[in-house]
């Protein structure tokens, strides 16, 4: 999309730690630019995204209104409006430089400046937030699959939720010979794509929406699988989860507060996966399983 001076529209609205992800992911593939941060420590986020032409309200309250409904919550209250006329995209990419991560490098289209030397580059738009690796989870997400390439080249990965596709990128930037990223909603899988493509990986990795599991086991089970989603979704795909695992198969989970960590790894370890690492940035958790 071309910068302009032209007016914008802003939907904004506060959410807590475990529904902020969830609203985020539900705004983002419409969204010209989305944000999210917390106003205070352990206090509520603010999500504001950002429009270039006027948007379907009711479109974007049904989308919040389901994504709410599978917290077990009533939609959340919004603040919807124009903005001022401005070069707002010009200010947002500003405030998205290129972002290190481990031997990542994460950067907005943008950036033209090279990559370092031996870094892995993942180029995303400078709208995306839950899904541009700034989140504290997809942070530990990146740094778990790069401790486990190092360990062993993952012949076959699966990125379940996958939003963007930055952590699939991240797969087949990490050596991975052949990548799924799956997400329920169908507008996420056509960004993830955009991006697939945009990254020079789709001979690697495909993009297909999906509920579940249910037709994405493969017979010899993932090497390496990688689900950024929510605790209560992750506790709920315990017994799917395990079972796509190949025999010495790695699995890390993220989306969960360290708050979380004991009913996440309770449901893990009794389908018979052993915890090996685990790592907390920011108030919230990644965990590594082993199956052994």
């Amino acid at each position: 999309m071309k910068p302009s001076a032209e007016p914008g529209w802003r939907l904004a609205l506060a959410a807590d730690a475990i529904a902020a992800p969830a609203y985020g992911r539900a705004l983002e593939p419409s969204a010209d630019a989305l944000s999210a941060f917390e106003t205070g420590p352990g206090g509520p986020w603010k999500i504001e995204a950002i429009y270039a032409a006027r948007p379907d309200r009711a479109e974007l309250e049904a989308r919040l209104a389901l994504a709410a409904a599978s917290l077990g919550r009533a939609p959340p209250a919004i603040v919807f409006e124009p903005l001022p006329a401005t070069d707002w995209l010009a200010a947002n990419r500003r405030d998205f430089p290129p972002l290190a991560v481990g031997r990542f490098w994460i950067r907005g289209r943008h950036v033209r400046e090279a990559a370092p030397a031996g870094a892995w580059a993942i180029t995303l738009d400078a709208g995306m937030a839950f899904g541009s690796g700034e989140h504290a989870t997809t942070r530990g997400c990146l740094l778990a699959i790069a401790a486990v390439a190092r360990r062993r080249r993952p012949r076959l990965a699966l990125d379940l939720g996958c939003g963007s596709a930055i952590l699939a990128i991240g797969l087949a930037r990490a050596g991975a010979r052949r990548v799924l990223a799956s997400d329920i909603d169908p507008d996420s899988v056509a960004v993830a794509r955009e991006n697939l493509a945009r990254n020079g990986v789709t001979r690697r990795v495909r993009a297909v929406a999906a509920d579940g599991l249910a037709r994405l086991t493969p017979r010899r089970g993932y090497d390496l699988a990688v689900a950024n989603i929510l605790a209560g979704p992750l506790t709920r795909l315990a017994t799917p989860l395990a079972r796509a695992l190949a025999r010495g198969g790695r699995l890390v989970l993220s989306g969960l507060l360290i708050e979380q960590e004991r009913e996440v790894v309770a449901a893990y370890r009794a389908r018979r996966l052993a915890l090996v690492a685990r790592a907390r940035i920011d108030g919230w958790s990644t965990l590594e399983f082993a199956r052994r």
